[in-house]
């Protein structure tokens, strides 16, 4: 039977093919520029950082041959620093939906035992094993993937200990099954806001990555919050910077565009003065990050977008009139009619919102007049046409 197998094709061409094709590739290539341009799209501030992940994906992602995942990064920094976002755009970037990264809220994973069997399924015989663990079971079904522990500090000893295994050797075991899952295709990326402060305060002035590298290190040794073999094991450590200024504003802009986006519109123009009221609003809680400028966000923005919708708008603009109040200029979707003229954009308003100055009061329709050689208007209205002017005289 070996035999016969063996004669009815030419294996060594049909194994080189399938090593050149796509299929089953380990070495899809990435192109950097498009992937930092699409990082900057989706971060702001921490430009060094998303120019030096966007390099080491390339890089990591041209490997023929893996014997652990892609990249595994260490994100250090303050709440809503952008870190959360960046393991969302890399995996709506390399993977093609965002719903296809793995998520973890490590506070979660704060017992020993149920964390274990969370992760890697119950033992055989015990309930729940039949689901196998979240962090082996989808692997099985797509090994390409962005596995995301949030808050990594949280987690128990024993989370570290699953860690060690899949970081350094690619692989973990489900309890229930005993199937190996294969983590070779897929990107690590823990975050952490432990001792943000002292981190910050211990790399001020540092330029030197492997300086900083080496005093964060030292640092979250000293602490007891990452055992030093796992931290071996992490190919990037990236400190993430505090947002402030025009940062602020430009990512409050990029929410507005998602939250229409959201709500099946798009933003052309939002005033200033609009966007100014709510950082001054998150500066009054800063220290809870971006993440409480969306809510501050939707709350000016979600009422007014909903109703857009109900009006079936197509697009709108935020302005502010001379008093300091909101108004809205809508563009309407009208169904197409045929033999009427097109309308306008017009600006509708909400009984919430001053809209004066909007919209131009309509003139009152003028009276023809009649021109000088005493013509009148025709059925059609025009002035003067020759059908209304008077006959000549006869000739003498």
């Amino acid at each position: 039977m070996a035999d016969k197998l063996h004669k009815m094709t030419d294996w060594d061409r049909l194994k080189f093919m399938m090593e050149e094709s796509t299929l089953d590739d380990k070495s899809k290539e990435v192109d950097e520029t498009k992937l930092l341009d699409y990082l900057y799209t989706r971060i702001r501030g921490q430009d060094e950082i998303i120019k030096d992940v966007a390099k080491l994906v390339r890089l990591s992602w041209k490997k023929k041959e893996r014997t652990k995942p892609i990249c595994s990064l260490l994100l250090l920094g303050p709440t809503g620093t952008g870190k959360t976002e960046l393991a969302k755009a890399l995996t709506e970037f390399l993977f093609e939906n965002e719903k296809d990264m793995i998520r973890f809220d490590c506070s979660e994973l704060a017992s020993g035992e149920m964390s274990k069997a969370r992760l890697t399924g119950a033992s055989s015989g015990y309930k729940g094993a039949e689901t196998g663990g979240q962090l082996t079971r989808p692997i099985f079904a797509n090994p390409k993937r962005l596995i995301l522990f949030d808050e990594i500090e949280k987690a128990h000893p024993q989370v570290f200990d699953l860690l060690l295994q899949l970081l350094g050797d690619g692989r973990l075991t489900e309890q229930s099954t005993g199937k190996t899952a294969d983590y070779t295709q897929c990107i690590v990326v823990l975050t952490s806001n432990a001792i943000a402060e002292e981190v910050a305060k211990v790399t001020a002035g540092m330029t030197d990555y492997l300086e900083i590298l080496n005093a964060i290190k030292m640092l979250l040794a000293e602490n007891k919050i990452f055992r030093p073999e796992i931290l071996g094991r992490i190919d990037k450590v990236y400190q993430f910077k505090p947002l402030e200024g025009m940062i602020i504003a430009e990512i409050a802009i990029m929410k507005i565009e998602r939250l229409a986006k959201e709500f099946g519109l798009e933003v052309n123009f939002v005033a200033p003065q609009i966007l100014m009221q709510a950082l001054l609003a998150n500066a009054k809680i800063s220290k809870f990050g971006i993440r409480e400028l969306e809510r501050i966000l939707f709350d000016l923005f979600a009422p007014s977008l909903a109703e857009l919708r109900d009006n079936k708008a197509k697009s709108a603009s935020f302005d502010v009139d001379p008093s300091g109040k909101i108004i809205i200029k809508e563009m309407e979707i009208r169904k197409f009619e045929p033999h009427k003229q097109k309308e306008k954009p017009q600006a509708i308003a909400r009984p919430d919102i001053d809209v004066k100055g909007l919209t131009k009061p309509e003139e009152p329709e003028k009276a023809p007049e009649a021109d000088a050689g005493g013509g009148g208007t025709d059925a059609r209205g025009t002035p003067g046409w020759p059908g209304s002017m008077p006959k000549p005289p006869k000739a003498g």
